[in-house]
């Protein structure tokens, strides 16, 4: 193995958190096992290699996620120099790919803030493609309406990461895709 590796450590909480979650899959199988369905839809994630957790007798304690090491800048990041402008259209097109493909398969991250979603360079060429990151409380929905709720829940939080009488801010809330009856524009 000659590449890079993430190891992120899920934490109990304490007790009442325990309590609410022991007898579930810890979040780091959960995102092990968001990981891999996201794979096989083609939207990009770092590849998950592993999860342990921890248990004395059949208490879960601790867990664990491997995944690869993808790099890449944020998105907060990386349209920081595009609050009163337009990001470059590149970087667009890809963010507009990947709404419509959660759209598509009613995938609903859970905690869209732009730290979770990472520009990755192609090394072939100018383009790119964005990965998202942090998946425990990611979920394919079955219903419409449940995944209307969390998409709406999805898209507000994602644009809350930037001021609302930024030009980037209207500009990203014109171009988002809406579920019909969630949004109020």
């Amino acid at each position: 193995l000659t590449s890079a590796l993430v190891v992120k450590r899920y934490n109990l909480k304490g007790l009442g958190h325990w309590l609410r979650r022991f007898w579930r899959p810890s979040r780091a199988w959960h995102s092990w096992r968001e990981g891999h369905r996201l794979e096989l839809l083609g939207i990009a994630t770092p590849r998950p290699l592993a999860v342990l957790e921890r248990r004395w007798c059949w208490l879960r304690g601790r867990a664990y996620l491997i995944t690869e090491y993808c790099g890449g800048q944020d998105i907060i990041a990386r349209f920081q120099a595009h609050l009163q402008g337009s990001p470059p259209e590149t970087e667009l097109l890809a963010l507009d790919r990947l709404f419509a493909a959660l759209l598509r398969e009613r995938i609903s991250h859970g905690d869209f803030k732009g730290h979770n979603l990472l520009w990755i360079e192609e090394r072939d060429d100018a383009s790119g493609h964005w990965s998202l990151i942090d998946l425990d409380a990611m979920q394919q929905h079955r219903s419409a309406r449940g995944f209307a709720r969390a998409y709406a829940r999805d898209r507000a939080r994602f644009l809350r990461n930037w001021p609302a009488d930024s030009a980037l801010h209207r500009l990203l809330d014109q171009r988002l895709p809406q579920v019909p009856g969630t949004c109020p524009n």
